[in-house]
């Protein structure tokens, strides 16, 4: 409540002094009263002081201004895929260095390995003991 009152105390005057003729003495001397050039508000002569701006408008004002540069939309876009990019190197590197995961696989790949090599050298020594069998037989029938 206290800004609206401020508000309407320091924007009323200095419109009415901005919509009067420039040229008179009234005019200028009120303006000069009104608002002047001070180092630490810098207001200009005859101009009022506004209100501040709200977040809303500020976060409007800022995101226009980003719009406004073409690079910016790209400049995100490469930001995000370089720490997309660095995350996923670094999921990799956290896998390749998990040895526990890395050992229990190369176990399992060698015990399959060596399941099959056994595997497949009974099926050949069995294979081996069938064609002595029908060896054996041939000969018997030939006689």
């Amino acid at each position: 409540m206290r800004k609206l009152i401020l508000i309407a105390f320091l924007v009323v005057p200095g419109l009415a002094l901005a919509q009067s003729g420039s040229g008179s003495a009234a005019s200028g001397s009120a303006g000069s009263d009104s608002a002047t050039t001070t180092p630490e508000g810098g207001a200009q002569a005859g101009m009022p002081k506004l209100a501040d701006p709200t977040p809303a408008e500020l976060r409007k004002t800022c995101a226009d201004a980003l719009n406004a540069d073409p690079n910016f939309a790209q400049a995100i876009v490469e930001t995000i895929n370089k720490d997309t990019a660095r995350q996923h190197l670094q999921a990799a590197d956290a896998i390749a260095k998990n040895e526990k995961h890395v050992l229990l696989a190369y176990a399992a790949m060698w015990v399959m390995a060596a399941a099959f090599l056994i595997f497949m050298w009974r099926r050949q020594q069995g294979l081996k003991l069938e064609i002595a069998q029908l060896k054996r037989d041939l000969e018997v029938a030939l006689k």
